[in-house]
């Protein structure tokens, strides 16, 4: 019986889920789902899924080639891009753009690195020492499936520093925050393609003050139902 329940409960969170479709490619999508839902850094009051844009080959792709476009228009040329939180499929097909021949850049000369991230106890990103040449003295984009806060990107960007590179540009799929540490985010779906989108401080959450019971805790791998 239980684990029908576990199924039916599953079955209803996935009640009312809207896609919704980048007008520049609608290949490209993510579903959302409002409700009361729990970050590591903040609540929030949309769950923002991209497990298509992480996993699906397709869809990877198209998502990269729109993101490349910001970078290859502005003439941002970059050594590295960090992955983080499952988006290394994501990443490397970012890479690929980048270092595809282009109006800007049409004689690319480099190759650009596609690297996961790995984290201490605490949270922060450390890089071993075999893997320290692909962020020292380096340009940084990170990618990121989803930014609310844009908390964990802060980190990524003083991990970086700290190992010697320069974050020359942040990426996302979908994205609440406009800048982060005075960079610019460039981001396919914002706050603007759901209407309401709030992101609320975990100390002072009104949902919470007003009893409204949490649908799951989500990061960037994905939600847990409560």
């Amino acid at each position: 019986m239980s684990g029908f329940l576990n199924l039916q409960k599953r079955a209803d969170f996935m009640d009312n889920v809207i896609k919704i479709t980048s007008p520049r490619d609608e290949r490209v999508f993510i579903r959302v789902k409002h409700g009361h839902f729990i970050t590591a850094n903040a609540h929030i009051n949309y769950y923002v899924g991209t497990s298509d844009i992480k996993h699906n080959h397709e869809v990877s792709t198209d998502t990269a080639m729109l993101l490349s476009e910001y970078y290859n228009t502005r003439g941002i040329e970059a050594d590295t891009v960090l992955c983080l939180y499952e988006t290394q499929t994501l990443g490397a097909y970012l890479a690929h753009e980048l270092a595809r021949p282009s109006m800007m850049n049409p004689n690319p000369n480099h190759s650009i690195y596609s690297l996961g991230a790995e984290y201490d106890a605490q949270g922060n990103i450390i890089f071993r020492d075999n893997l320290q040449r692909m962020i020292r003295d380096k340009r940084v984009i990170i990618i990121m499936s989803c930014i609310t806060s844009g908390r964990t990107v802060e980190r990524a960007i003083e991990s970086v520093g700290y190992y010697g590179g320069t974050v020359v540009g942040i990426s996302a799929a979908f994205s609440s925050a406009r800048s982060i540490a005075g960079i610019e985010v460039n981001s396919i779906f914002t706050e603007e393609d759901l209407p309401g989108y709030e992101v609320y401080d975990v100390h002072n959450c009104p949902l919470c003050r007003m009893g409204v019971p949490v649908d799951a805790i989500a990061n960037g791998y994905g939600y847990s139902q409560l």
